[in-house]
This record gives C-alpha cells, structure tokens and sequence, in this order.
C-alpha cells in the first residue's frame, strides 16, 4: 500500500515549517497549524475500569486511534503522574481496554515523589495532549501521536528550570476485571467483581521487563463473540530512557520501573507504544521500532504534517460556517479512527464502521459502509479511500471459487480478519499458523451482497485524484484496475437477482447452509417438507412447537393457506434481502410488529389479522441456473426502487469509465441499461395518487414481462406497493437523477410534509411518520440514517428544491444530540426527538455529514 504520507514538507499550499522541523515539540512550529483550531471535536477523556467497560453496548469512553493501528488511547482526567487515560486493544475482530492509566510516570525530586496537577487535557485532530504543573517551577507536558499502523509514540518533556535532580518512576498493572456498565462492575453470584481470568482462562496476560520498557504477552482465546487472540500477540512498551531497575508483580499483571532523567532545563522522553497481533506483525514492526526509537522527532513530525495535509485537502468549502467545518472535521477523524491497517486474512487497509462497538470494531468490512466511506475520504485520503474499496474487491467471487462458484462477480457482504473454516481450509500452513481458525468464523457473512453503488465511489475517487490531487495518471490506473471488476458485479446482479430478466435485478439472497439444505442436512428427518439438495429452508414456531421446513413450493403454501404468518415463522432468505438492501428490517420488505399490523388489521381489514398479514408478506422465488437448472441464489418478487435507481447510476458510471479508458461500445451497452432503467422507474415504480416512487410487485411473469434486449420499451412487472407505506426508497429516483420533474416535484411535497417525513426534529426518516410500521426508534423504520438523509437532501437538491433542502440540513445541525458538540457522532438519530441512537462514532454518518459539508452547505 502506498499511503502517501507527508514529511517535513508537504504539498504545496500548505503553510507548515514545524520551525524548519528542529523543534524539539511537534506541535511547535513557526506558523499556527490549522489542527489547532479544532479543539475536542470528541470528548476523549475517561479512565477505563474493566475489560468491557461499556455505556449502550458501545465503550464508554471514546479512545483515539488513528494511522491504521490496532490499539487507541484516552485523555486521563486524574493526574498526579503523567499518564494518559486508558489503553484500547483491538484483538483481531473486537475491542477492549487493556489497561488504565498504564505505564504513568512518577516524577522523584530530593527522593520524594511530586505529585502534577493535570492542568489541561485535550484533543486535536492526530494527537492527545496533556499539560501539567508543578512545584518548584517543574511543568511537564504530554503529546501522544501515532506514527505507523501498529505504534503510536508519546513525547514527554519536562521543564527543570532549577536543574533539580529527576528520577523517573513507571508504573502499570493489566485492568482486572471483566465488564461494568456505566461505571458498575458485573457481578458473580457471591456478589465479587467478575474477572478477566474468570471469562477468559486462557488469555494469561503476563507483564515481562525489556531493556527499554515492558512488553505485555496474551495467551490464546478464540471466543467468536467477544475476543480473539492467536496467542502470539503482544503490547509493547518501549523507552528512549532505559530502565536501570525493573520490578514485575508476582502475578505478571503489574511492574515498576526507574531510571534517573538527570537535572537538565529541558528533559524529552519518547515512549512508542505497539500492538501486535501475531509473530508475523512482531517481526516487522518491532524491526520499524529501531527506526522509530533512532529519530522520534521526525515522526511526530510527520505526524502532524500528515494531519494538516488532511485538513488542507478536506477543508475545501470556503463558503461553509465554523459549525459546518467543526462537523466535518469531526467526520474527518471519526473516519480515520474507525481506519485499520491490513491484519489477518485482509490484505489492505480498510474502514470499518465503528472502531468503539465491540461488533463493528476489529477490521470487519460491509460494502455498503465502504461506498460511502470511499466517497467521502477521496477527498482528503484517496488512498485509503482505495484501499477500502480494494478490501471488498479481495474477496470477489470468481469463477474457481471453492465454495460458490456459481457466484461469479458477487461482492460478500462482510470481510473480517478471520476467515469462515471451510475458506481457512483452502489457506497455506503460513496463513493458518499466523491467524488461527475463530470458532466457526461468525462475522464473516456470505449470505447477501449490497445494493449497486459500487461504481458511484469508484468515480468519485478518480475525479477527486484527478482534479483535486493533481495525480491524474494514477487515476486512470485505478479506473483500469477497477473496471474489469465493476463489469463482473454488474453481471453478477443480471445473472443472479433478475429472476423475471426483464433488467431490473431484485434484492435477495443467496445460495447458503443457512437459506439452503445442503450438505448434512439434504434428507434430514429434522427438517419437513422437501428436504431434498437445494431447497430453500424457514423456520416455524406454532403453538410452542418448532420446526424447520424445506421448500419453496412449501413457503408459498404455508402463505397461502394461513398455516402460519410472518409473524410466527424465521424466513432467512427474507433476513438476508432485507440486509442486502442495507435497510435491514424496512416496512417494504414485511416487516412490522404485531401491535403494528394489528392496528393496520383495524384499520383497513376490520380487525382480520389473518387477511392483514397478506399485505406484509414477501414472497421469493429461486433463480436457476437456465443449463442444468442448479441453484444459483434467491431473489424477492418485487423490484425495489431503490435499487433500480442505484442500478440505473451504475450503468451511467460504468458507461462514464468505459469511455475513459475507450471501450466505446461497453459505454454506448451501459449507456442504453441507464435509459432504459430510467423509463422502467418512472413508467413502473411512481403512483400518481399519493405523488410517491414504491417498490412493485412481480405478478406479470409471462408474456408482459419480456427479457432486456437494450430497448427503452418497458414492461411493468406489477404495481407499486402503495399499502406498505413511504419510505426513503421513495426519494432514491431523485438521488440518482432519475426520477422525471413532476415526479419529482410530488416526492418533494411529500417529504415536506410535516405528517408524513418532515418531523420535528430532525426530518427524513426511514419511514413516513403515517406508514404502518413507523416508530421513531426502530431500526430502520424510523430513525433517522444520515445516508437516507443525505440522498433526500441532495436529491431535492438535484430537482430545484436547494433551499428547503438546506431548511432540513439547519434542522439537523441544530437538533441532532451533541453533533456540534463534543459527542461521537452517531450512527442513527431519533426524528421527533433528536436523540442519537445505535452505535457511536459510526463512519458512514461520518461520510455523509462530511459530504454534506464539502458539497452542500454554504453551496
């Protein structure tokens, strides 16, 4: 990976000299550094108590990470030695605290310990700084950065102006125990605090003295759900001053260690911290160390240069307000935390959701998070930006695939450090030996893809290296390395999910144990109905008795005769193609509660909850492979449009790249889909009585419906599914530049409306405040998601309606919980109150208030 990180002198334009890059502090320099203005965009401070130490699932207290690496820290807020808060691991696939105030530094003058007042602790974007104070003229501060994607460094320097005799004191001791929520440890039942020796017998921590510090070892645990360790990884501690005297507790958890600093004006320590996550990394970066530890200064330096060569390029609206730019520097560094250098079966750096959720944390990767993610870092990152998106990419389907090679083209829905075993199976002795099998892989997920913006981000990040980064020759590069690839996933959606192949795909799911009898199970007594190879599977739950059933022709039975109800069956399939539309659990696709539909019965079936539930039921059909009729996936019958919408900027962006590099007739094909989706979207999918774009039900099969033959000519599936209510799918057509004026005109209107998506605090909703299944807080029928958010606003936008959108924009500035303040920015919001909601520090909210800001506000 090339991360083309900045030295002592960075691009031109930016006005940096670090005071000819000899200041002994990195954040001196001759010129006020553009990072110094943004003060605190998160709050960073707190003293971890436990392993787990969580508020709403979510660490309690934010840690900074950044550069890739694989551990953060927090601000300390007690004092009396310098130190920094807490320590963050991330081991392979999940995060924790390590350690609380960790290797603090005792300051012994005349031999008695002085104890510092912490007299400030802040953030700025890429650095932690602390100051302290005090007696007999001593003062000391702290400035943290990291300086590779697995060490971050630590300079400290102490002002002596009497020439007192120093010594140095470090102390440090392993966090005990296991979780505590908001501060309260859990508890065993003999009312004693739960350890991490009591969770995890296997970790064995164990603190060992080196001639310049103490390194910390871990034993091996393979708990899928919550830690992984290979039983190779280590924590490093390492010192320009080494320690003349070392003392490690009887039980490995602790250590103190001495040295003398001596009596000079000035004393400037460096401290790298490095975590590692298997003998394979060790080696490598513990060889980097040496380079580190020979120059410290340059590399903070280059730390900051990196910084502000970020903000140079990503401050780009002179027209924004100081809100908008204290926004998108927040998104900035919330990106760049949730940033993890290549580890375990990922070859690129990637970004991931949320470094502070234990379950998005580690190097998992969605393609959806990463179209967005890439969007928005092009501008100020391109090549993490690439290499995100090369993430998705490693594990494309090809046509050898050893496990679903009739998935050629297909992008898997989440990529993570471990592999699933029977991927671990088909890796060498090396591989295996460096990143031990997890229990059974379990965040790894191949049973959905991702809806179509693929080749939307993939443009984004050349126009921005062309005309933004003056690296115009590489971005042709990209587009060539890219577009065999796009060309595969487009052909995967065509030949996989347009079960009626009339050139609109479906969503879906695909061929998988967990949809599918296969394997073990093909025969199985356990499963009734057509348990034969190949048959999709469900689950029903009917007066206590459970039971699975194979077979599709069963499903539609079970529908059709009132056996049972969405309500008392588990359909995977329908799971995974609510997944696959990023919309997990939408109204549109079924979804509602039981109070729910029993009201929408009242209403418009006179209380008939058997009758109710047909309108809320999502029907499947299979999609065959048309030689030997193999199983090739799922698809739902109804066309969704959104997708078609995200398809028809698909075709534009692919015809846009063929041209560029001279494929003219794949440009004129690409072309001609686009037109075509564009007349299939506003003849099909738009309903004139209630002014709104749905998603429509397949019913015409056969003759109506005829394959895509690059003809405009369209031909209805079916109608638009008005009775499961608006949703932000509605407003996708004018996202993409789809939708016709007058279509868009009525969408406007009804996304103004206060009674149905402009709600009192913040508007745009996942569902109309009228439709049956709305709620302000349910995950995606309700809450606010700052992606739907922003294609609502630009799409409105797009038609003419710029200043009502900008109207919406000020309402969520102004009424999303903490946004223009110190709070992690969320990954969804509550409509009628503002609340933040789901998980913190979440990066496509980040993407998008950062596309928001860079393309909108002020505009």
């Amino acid at each position: 990976m090339n991360i083309k990180a900045s030295l002592c002198a960075v691009a031109v334009g930016i006005a940096l000299s670090l005071s000819g890059c000899n200041s002994d502090n990195a954040t001196e320099s001759s010129v006020t550094l553009k990072a110094a203005e943004f003060k605190n965009t998160i709050d960073r401070a707190g003293v971890p108590v436990a392993l787990r130490d969580l508020h709403g699932g979510h660490l309690r207290y934010i840690p900074m990470f950044d550069n890739g690496a694989w551990h953060g820290h927090t601000l300390d807020t007690e004092g009396g030695e310098i130190a920094l808060g807490g320590m963050a691991l991330l081991t392979e696939e999940y995060v924790s605290f390590m350690a609380a105030r960790f290797d603090r530094l005792t300051l012994i003058v005349d031999g008695s310990p002085m104890s510092l007042k912490l007299a400030q602790a802040y953030s700025l974007p890429g650095t932690l700084i602390q100051k302290y104070e005090g007696e007999q003229g001593i003062e000391a501060s702290l400035e943290m950065r990291f300086v590779s994607n697995r060490t971050s460094l630590v300079q400290t320097t102490i002002k002596n102006p009497n020439k007192l005799d120093i010594t140095g004191v470090w102390e440090g001791e392993l966090i005990k125990h296991y979780r505590a929520t908001d501060g309260v440890l859990d508890q065993n039942k003999d009312a004693s605090d739960k350890t991490v020796e009591q969770i995890y017998p296997t970790y064995k921590r164990a603190i060992a003295a080196t001639q310049s510090g103490v390194e910390v070892s871990f034993g091996a645990v393979r708990n899928s759900w919550s830690l992984l360790t290979s039983g190779q990884s280590k924590y490093k501690v390492t010192r320009s001053v080494a320690p003349q005297s070392a003392t490690i507790d009887p039980d490995n958890k602790g250590f103190t260690q001495q040295a003398e600093l001596g009596n000079g004006q000035k004393i400037v320590l460096h401290t790298a911290y490095t975590h590692v996550q298997n003998a394979k990394e060790q080696a490598s970066e513990y060889a980097k160390l040496d380079e580190i530890m020979a120059d410290p200064t340059a590399y903070m330096k280059d730390s900051t240069a990196r910084w502000e060569e970020y903000l140079a390029k990503g401050l780009s609206n002179d027209a924004a307000s100081a809100e908008h730019e204290f926004v998108a520097v927040k998104a900035m560094e919330t990106l760049h935390a949730n940033w993890r250098g290549a580890a375990g079966a990922i070859n690129h750096d990637t970004v991931t959701p949320s470094v502070t959720a234990p379950y998005f944390s580690g190097n998992m990767t969605w393609p959806w998070d990463t179209w967005k993610q890439a969007y928005a870092m092009a501008h100020f990152n391109p090549d993490v930006a690439m290499e995100n998106i090369r993430t998705v990419f490693q594990f494309q389907v090809q046509a050898d695939d050893a496990v679903r090679p009739w998935d050629r083209g297909y992008l898997l829905d989440v990529v993570t450090y471990n592999l699933p075993k029977e991927r671990w199976d088909l890796m060498d002795e090396e591989f295996k030996q460096n990143v031990p099998l997890a229990t059974n892989g379990l965040n790894w997920n191949e049973r959905n893809t991702k809806p179509s913006l693929a080749s939307w981000a993939v443009w984004e990040v050349y126009t921005a290296l062309k005309d933004e980064h003056n690296r115009g020759e590489e971005a042709k590069v990209w587009l060539e390395e890219m577009y065999p690839k796009l060309v595969e996933y487009h052909n995967w959606w065509k030949n996989n999910r347009d079960s009626n192949h009339n050139g609109i795909p479906e969503y879906g799911a695909a061929k998988d144990p967990i949809h599918t009898v296969m394997g073990d199970e093909i025969d199985s007594v356990e499963i009734q109905g057509d348990n034969r190879e190949d048959m999709m599977k469900f689950h029903v739950n009917l007066d206590g008795a459970e039971y699975w059933v194979g077979g599709l022709a069963e499903y539609n039975s079970v529908l059709d005769d009132g056996t049972a109800t969405p309500a008392n069956m588990y359909i995977p399939v329908k799971e995974a193609a609510g997944w696959e539309s990023g919309r997990d659990n939408a109204g549109v696709f079924g979804f509602i509660s039981a109070e729910q539909l029993k009201a929408y019965a009242a209403k418009n079936h006179g209380g008939d909850i058997a009758a109710a539930s047909k309108d809320w039921e999502l029907r499947i059909t299979e999609v065959r492979n048309t030689v030997d009729n193999k199983l090739q996936g799922y698809a739902i019958k109804q066309e969704s449009v959104d997708q078609a919408s995200y398809w028809y900027s698909d075709n534009l962006f692919l015809a846009e790249i063929a041209k560029v590099l001279g494929k003219s007739a794949d440009a004129k094909l690409f072309a001609d889909y686009a037109a075509y989706t564009k007349n299939y979207v506003n003849q099909c999918m738009f309903d004139e009585a209630t002014g709104f774009y749905y998603d429509i039900e397949i019913s015409n099969v056969t003759p109506e419906v005829t394959k895509f033959n690059g003809s405009t000519a369209v031909h209805c599936a079916g109608k638009p599914i008005v009775w499961r209510g608006m949703g932000p799918e509605g407003w996708s057509p004018l996202f993409n530049n789809v939708a016709d004026q007058s279509h868009a005109d009525a969408v406007v209107k009804n996304m103004l409306d206060t009674g149905k998506f402009n709600s009192p605090k913040i508007p745009l909703g996942t569902a109309a405040m009228d439709n049956p299944a709305y709620g302000p807080d349910i995950y995606w029928r309700g809450r606010v998601w700052l992606d739907q958010f922003y294609f609502g606003v630009r799409g409105m936008d797009n038609y003419g309606y710029g200043a009502e959108a900008r109207q919406m924009v000020d309402k969520l500035f102004k009424n999303a919980e903490g946004l223009t303040e110190t709070t992690p920015i969320q990954e969804n919001y509550n409509p009628e109150t503002g609340e933040v909601q789901g998980a913190n520090n979440f990066s496509w909210s980040a993407a998008h208030l950062y596309m928001l800001y860079n393309g909108f506000v002020g505009k």
